[in-house]
């Protein structure tokens, strides 16, 4: 019976707050979408992670989508739902708070958007990563969703009415004046996640709740669930990185990699942007040098980024949208990814960015995803079936890790480094 409801705005998001459960042995199922039968839905399942998929939607269109989503988990007397955000903030952070507040009125939704592992801290109300200010980070300059403010009240005024109050760390939650929709709490150290959420348990007041995956580590461990042994994944025979992020921070895990035994490609504009390129004679040549590039190389990296200037003018030529853009590079990855499944390569496929998991499982069909383990913090081991052909998968956000951090996944996957 599902217990609690997780609503991710990205596949990276579901993944990565899904795995604390499965590192719990707790029954967790992945979702690409509600479920359209409830039959789909195992028997034993407590956890069940939806991913909206609304991080690149408008506003309104990520509301309706959320609401809906809650008002069916309502439907099935779901007792707790949990609305994932991003660590940084992107997305449709007011509308979709807004969308879970608004489909159960009766309850005040509590938000701690704190990851201290990571170096994300909320503190009286301002969000900062590593001691600078959010929207003076690098996700101030994100390429997509730059994140221009700090103050987390006005990150979500800018999409809803929503009333807010902020509470500090140390404050009870009897400080609480009034009946707020929605209350920020401050989280220096994962000490003060822990201690809120036993707080909200012990009031009967953890049933509508919003933050990251270290909120999702901190409910696993004191919610009540049933538990099993935990999965491992598998070794396989080579790395293969999908590179579909854009974050500086990646960039520079890219060039550490490269520096460090893999081997890196870039693709051209055609091969990102050119609809039907991968039917052409040149884009069946491409797939095929990537088969043998890693059958010589079991560690490669075949990535999007550069060419901006390029990009934009090809764009425009061809009358390409920026929705247009933000799909075709995660379906180009899974073109890729989907021909070495289609010979059986024994390589695990890590992709980076919250779109190219998904593109790549929207172009073969797939709706599920069983979470295996988590390898680093926030770097999530899956399976998926493709074609009858079970295929290792890891994703991995494109602002998170360290520069080494590539090196050291490949380190702990692979038979190459044994």
């Amino acid at each position: 019976m599902v217990k609690l409801l997780i609503i991710a705005d990205d596949f990276t998001g579901a993944l990565d707050t899904g795995i604390q459960f499965v590192n719990r042995g707790i029954a967790t199922q992945v979702f690409t979408g509600k479920p359209e039968r409830p039959a789909e839905i195992a028997a034993q399942t407590e956890v069940l992670v939806v991913d909206s998929e609304t991080r690149p939607m408008t506003p309104e269109s990520a509301y309706e989508n959320v609401k809906e989503i809650t008002a069916w988990a309502k439907s099935l007397n779901i007792e707790i739902i949990f609305k994932k955000t991003d660590s940084a903030l992107r997305g449709n952070i007011g509308s979709e708070l807004q969308a879970v507040s608004d489909g159960n009125r009766e309850k005040t939704l509590y938000f701690l958007p704190g990851y201290p592992k990571m170096a994300r801290l909320t503190i009286n109300g301002f969000h900062y990563i590593k001691e600078t200010l959010l929207e003076h980070s690098v996700f101030g300059q994100d390429p997509f969703e730059p994140v221009t403010q700090s103050y987390i009240p006005d990150i979500i005024r800018q999409e809803s009415q929503m009333s807010l109050q902020c509470i500090g760390g140390d404050e009870p939650l009897s400080r609480i004046s009034g009946n707020p929709s929605a209350v920020i709490c401050d989280i220096r150290h994962q000490e003060d996640m822990e201690a809120r959420v036993e707080e909200l348990l012990e009031r009967g007041q953890l049933k509508l709740i919003a933050g990251c995956a270290a909120l999702a580590d901190s409910l696993a461990s004191k919610i009540p669930f049933h538990r099993n042994a935990p999965n491992q994944c598998r070794q396989t025979n080579g790395l293969f990185v999908a590179c579909g992020s854009l974050n500086r921070i990646t960039e520079q895990q890219l060039i550490y990699a490269q520096k460090n035994g893999f081997t890196r490609q870039h693709l051209t504009i055609e091969q990102k942007l050119q609809k039907g390129y991968y039917d052409t004679s040149a884009g069946k040549a491409f797939l095929q040098y990537i088969l043998e590039t890693c059958r010589k190389h079991p560690q490669m990296i075949v990535d999007s980024m550069g060419g901006e200037e390029a990009m934009e003018a090809y764009r425009k030529k061809y009358g390409i949208s920026m929705p247009d853009v933000r799909r075709l590079i995660p379906e180009a990855h899974g073109q890729i990814a989907d021909f070495l499944a289609r010979n059986h390569m024994d390589i695990t496929v890590l992709t980076t960015g919250g779109d190219t998991l998904m593109g790549y499982m929207k172009l073969i069909g797939c709706t599920q995803i069983r979470p295996v383990c988590e390898i680093e913090p926030g770097v999530v081991v899956s399976e998926l079936e493709n074609r009858g052909f079970l295929q290792q998968v890891i994703s991995k956000s494109g602002g998170f890790g360290t520069e080494d951090v590539l090196v050291r996944i490949a380190e702990k996957i692979t038979n190459f480094n044994k």
